[in-house]
């Protein structure tokens, strides 16, 4: 039992530092100059030891930012206590969680906007937000849905390229508001853009 937890432990150890690799690297050079031995190098880790967990440097990549995405969404989607929600506004909890996890791990995530082109993230872009915003489009698009004769999926696509077309400026910007101001604005934008 001792063996197998030291062995997980290694093996935790071992991600983690690729991963800082990955983004030191990434902040330094383009993505089609790094190799998996700039990688290994970088952390301290042999390339034996990259193989066992990665097939090549695309895979670590689009694991790293699985991760980074499900982190997000668990941050997001924690328990929320009733004195947190604004009755008239449910989203506005989720919509500041996503912009305060935003700026605690920006760096992370301007490399991300820096590199994604070359990085192909958009099909994982695209994944997290269907999966963590469609909750939420929904609650707003179904209040509206009686008022509006918009179906509901054109409804909830406007409402997630919104989300995140404002975030990728949020960030490009400086943050130039705060999460809670982002929150607010986002939900009067959506919810009475003529106010």
């Amino acid at each position: 039992m001792a063996d197998c937890y030291r062995g997980d432990k290694r093996a935790t150890e071992s991600k983690q530092h690729l991963r800082k690799a990955l983004f030191q690297l990434l902040r330094e050079k383009e993505w089609g100059k790094i190799s998996v031995q700039d990688l290994t190098k970088r952390a301290g880790i042999h390339r034996t030891t990259f193989y066992q967990h990665y097939e090549d440097k695309f895979d670590l990549a689009q694991q790293v930012m699985a991760e980074m995405f499900d982190v997000m969404k668990n941050a997001i989607f924690a328990p929320v206590s009733e004195e947190d929600w604004q009755e008239e506004h449910t989203a506005y909890v989720y919509i500041f969680r996503f912009y305060q996890h935003l700026q605690e791990h920006e760096e992370e995530y301007q490399i991300l906007l820096k590199r994604g082109r070359e990085l192909n993230i958009r099909q994982t872009v695209c994944a997290f937000f269907e999966d963590s915003f469609s909750l939420g489009a929904e609650e707003v698009a179904d209040k509206k849905a009686a008022r509006h004769l918009v179906p509901l999926d054109m409804q909830k696509q406007f409402v997630m390229s919104a989300y995140a077309g404002t975030a990728e400026w949020w960030l490009r910007t400086g943050r130039p508001y705060s999460p809670d101001f982002m929150a607010s604005s986002m939900i009067q934008l959506i919810q009475n853009p003529s106010k």
